[in-house]
């Protein structure tokens, strides 16, 4: 099972040249061909071909969370790399970083990684994290130098925590914890639990600002980290007391990094109203040629996530005439009064600007409908389209407008 810690810790960029690096010294001393001779080093190379394949082959157990290994070829849960593990009453005599499986506060330490639901404190160790708009997550990352308390010269140095979390999840996608040292056997660990959305509604992963602190027995109200370290390729350093990657096997440096994410889901509709001109409501969509029609269009924010830089545009047909000066505006940031704003909805459109979740804007203006010289006798069909278009993305609603002209 050698290539478990080597798979996974790939997906760790850093570690995986350390794995790949590791396994290629120890093929170079199994087959140094200075020490082979004759056939013996045509069979050395051939034991070496079915080591490789049979290593390759052996990614872990893909099924489901209990393996040890991760399969890189689809999103699961899993940890690595698979390590000799002890008990808490027969700890090891060096610096070893989550390898008891029978921590009376934890539990198997191999299994470092979990998410909770805030909201409901729902906890995840293992499986998919089905994750809900709007909802707000707390991922933690236990860690513990396992080696016996009092041992000398037993303290992991350069300890760091590392984790990653994706900016969308469509589908299924990993948030994954990384345990590393300088001098702890193995030295990089790690675990990944799957994050869930429907392909045909993805959501977007924000980490809560500030939200990232460390808690140790010696520091039991927690220190603030860095986002930008912790989520960095190098890490950040923790330790028992101070931020200095020390960590003896005490029980007061056993501890916790802890920080909190929410999952977004842009979304907005956009819905349009005509009437004559200087009545209220919706008046039907047919008209006599000439007529003054009032266009009503109201974007609101349905999603998650304030949507910035909100622009609403017109398309008339080209026989309709706008009126200039007749566009107002109404947004809470108006006292839900009509204001009047420039012209350019019929063209480029106008940026009412930022809404938080629930709120909204309404936009009205006048156009004038083609006079009866211009039209067919009976109805003529005409199609005008309302559009909101936000950074996350562009909607559209059409209405059908018949214009009338009676020819006796």
């Amino acid at each position: 099972m050698t290539l478990h810690g080597t798979t996974s810790v790939a997906d760790g960029r850093r570690g995986g040249r350390m794995g790949v690096r590791r396994i290629r010294n120890r093929l170079a001393v199994a087959g140094a061909p200075h020490r082979l001779a004759g056939d013996s080093r045509i069979w050395a190379v051939i034991t070496l071909l079915v080591l490789v394949t049979t290593s390759a082959c052996d990614t872990g157990n893909t099924g489901n969370d209990s393996g040890k290994g991760l399969d890189l070829g689809s999103v699961t849960a899993g940890w690595g790399p698979d390590r000799p593990t002890f008990t808490e009453a027969g700890r090891p005599d060096r610096a070893t970083l989550n390898s008891v499986t029978d921590n009376p506060r934890h539990g198997d330490e191999r299994t470092f990684l979990s998410v909770t639901e805030v909201a409901t404190g729902q906890r995840h160790v293992g499986g998919d994290v089905a994750l809900q708009p709007g909802q707000t997550y707390e991922a933690t990352v236990f860690f513990r130098n396992d080696v016996a308390p009092g041992t000398q010269a037993g303290a992991s140095t350069g300890t760091r925590v590392r984790a990653t979390l994706p900016a969308t999840v469509k589908g299924r996608e990993r948030i994954s914890a990384f345990l590393q040292s300088d001098n702890a056997e193995p030295a990089l660990l790690w675990q990944s639990l799957a994050l869930a959305a429907p392909a045909d509604s993805p959501v977007a992963v924000r980490i809560v600002p500030d939200s990232a602190r460390v808690y140790t027995g010696a520091a039991p109200k927690g220190v603030t980290l860095p986002a930008e370290e912790l989520f960095s390729e190098a890490g950040t350093l923790i330790g028992c007391s101070a931020q200095d990657g020390v960590l003896t096997g005490a029980r007061q440096c056993e501890g916790r990094v802890q920080f909190r994410f929410v999952a977004d889901q842009p979304n907005f509709v956009i819905s349009q109203a005509i009437s004559r001109a200087g009545e209220t409501g919706t008046s039907g969509l047919r008209f006599e040629a000439g007529t003054r029609v009032t266009f009503k269009m109201h974007y609101r924010n349905t999603g998650t996530t304030q949507q910035d830089n909100v622009v609403l545009r017109s398309e008339l047909p080209a026989s309709f005439r706008y009126v200039s000066g007749s566009t107002n505006v109404s947004t809470s940031r108006t006292g839900g009064k009509w204001t009047k704003v420039g012209d350019g909805v019929t063209k480029d459109g106008l940026n009412l600007g930022s809404y938080v979740p629930g709120g909204g804007a309404y936009l009205k203006f006048t156009a004038v409908l083609p006079n009866a010289e211009d039209v067919d006798c009976g109805l003529t069909s005409t199609t005008s389209t309302a559009m909101a278009r936000t950074e996350n993305g562009t909607k559209s609603v059409k209405s059908a407008i018949l214009v009338e002209k009676r020819c006796g």
